[in-house]
């Protein structure tokens, strides 16, 4: 199968218009971890909060204080209707500039989308005590096996291949955050391979870890 074939013009209207143009009703792995995390009461600012329920969570179960970020108009407002206060904000844009501080930063599953990544930490780190992060590992088994037996890339990718800019395994991460002057705190694998109730993702994030976490904050 062509995985090219449909390709067109894209935005992130258009993306949750083909994911669908409603808050998740289910947590996924990762954001239970999230949530295990965050300290009770703390305010919490999350960077392309897209479809998440995550936010609602937080203000339900921990009387955290949300704010919600995206950049797209409708999937904001898909927020706003279950009570999230969120904002319409290109954080691409060379001119964007965070004005407020907060407990934690949420960057689930969005410094992948970006070209510049590093630009995006840089404005942001001074601004929040913790940031909690999420990425796909590039370095996840599947798609180690995929290249080596189909010869093709992994697809990391939902709607249009323009989605994911930047790719990092488990270990490049980490270096990553060192150049960031960011420390590691905690981290965890929220899913990968199991074999019966073996969760190999919990000993070989590297290999076996799909969706990796991590809770880190600005070195002093």
């Amino acid at each position: 199968m062509n995985l090219f074939k449909d390709i067109k013009y894209f935005t992130y209207d258009d993306y949750w218009k083909h994911r669908g143009l409603k808050i998740r009703t289910k947590l996924r792995e990762r954001e239970i971890i999230f949530i295990n995390w965050v300290k009770s009461g703390s305010s919490i600012l999350d960077i392309a909060c897209g479809d998440s329920p995550l936010l609602y969570e937080l203000k339900k179960q921990k009387n955290c204080r949300v704010q919600g970020f995206d950049i797209s108009v409708l999937i904001i407002e898909e927020q706003k209707k279950v009570g999230i206060p969120a904002l319409a904000q290109d954080i691409t844009d060379d001119s964007y500039e965070l004005n407020d501080n907060y407990d934690y930063i949420i960057l689930s599953e969005v410094l992948e989308h970006l070209a510049l990544p590093e630009k995006l930490i840089e404005k942001i780190k001074n601004k929040t005590k913790y940031l909690v992060i999420s990425i796909p590992n590039s370095g996840f088994y599947r798609f180690r096996l995929r290249l080596l037996f189909s010869g093709r890339f992994f697809k990391q990718w939902a709607h249009h291949p323009s989605e994911h800019l930047r790719f990092w395994s488990h270990l490049d991460f980490l270096d990553w955050l060192e150049a960031m002057d960011l420390t590691l705190i905690k981290c965890h694998a929220s899913n990968g391979l199991t074999i019966g109730p073996i969760k190999l993702y919990n000993f070989w994030k590297n290999l076996f870890g799909h969706q990796i976490c991590y809770l880190v904050k600005l070195k002093q």
